[in-house]
This record gives structure tokens, sequence and C-alpha cells, in this order.
């Protein structure tokens, strides 16, 4: 898989994120329980957004998606940019959402850099 393919399927991925959590704990005003339900509520999240990212990407032409590489990039991105951005979200409006959607992207990116880098220097050997 190509260092581009593996980037837009990590923002693609850190963007479900963001639309699940924003939907589930946001939106719905779903309360998770405990600290322990909210990380389990948020990995879960993130190995469903991996999956699905993983389905689209078997039924179009996009590159095959690695389920190994996706579901850590789901789950950090939805504990750093997103899970802070959500504590601190001013509002409810659509700017702040598609802020929060935004910074799933950006977060999906930065996650997936380390296993862009990886695979350079995997294949340099």
């Amino acid at each position: 898989m190509s260092w581009k393919s593996t980037l837009a399927l990590g923002a693609i991925t850190g963007m479900l994120v963001a639309i699940f959590i924003l939907g589930i704990f946001v939106l719905a005003e779903i309360d998770p329980g405990s600290f322990a339900g909210l990380c389990g509520g948020y990995f879960v999240l993130a190995a469903l957004s991996a999956t699905i990212v993983v389905q689209i990407s078997k039924r179009t032409n996009l590159p095959d998606a690695n389920l190994k590489t996706l579901i850590p990039v789901g789950f950090l991105t939805s504990i750093i940019p997103v899970f802070g951005a959500t504590f601190g979200l001013p509002n409810s409006g659509l700017e702040s959402l598609v802020t929060l959607v935004a910074l799933g992207a950006a977060g999906g990116i930065f996650w997936s850099l380390p296993i862009v880098c990886w695979d350079y220097f995997k294949s340099r050997d």
C-alpha cells in the first residue's frame, strides 16, 4: 500500500471515529457511566470505524486497507485530538461539529505517519 493511500485511509478512519463519537456521546448524550466504559466505548467505535473503512476499500477501487493498521490509528485518534476536543466543545453548533470532524481527519493523518515511516524504512532494505 502506498503512503498516500495509508494517509487517506487513516484520515477517513479518523473522520469516522469523530462522527461516531459526535453521534453517540455529544448529540445523543449517552453517558458511558464510568471512565472504563468511556475508554471501552471509544475502542469499540475505533474498531468499528476501522472495520467500515476496510469494507469500503474492499468494495471500491481504493487500495486494500489493513485492519491491524487502522485500529491503532482509530484508537489513538479517538484519544488524542478527539477526546480533548469533545470536552472543550463550546456547543453543538454546526461549526463546532465540523471542527471536531476535521480534527479527527488530522489526527488520523498524524497517527498514520509512523506507519508510513515504518513502511518506508522497511522497504529500503
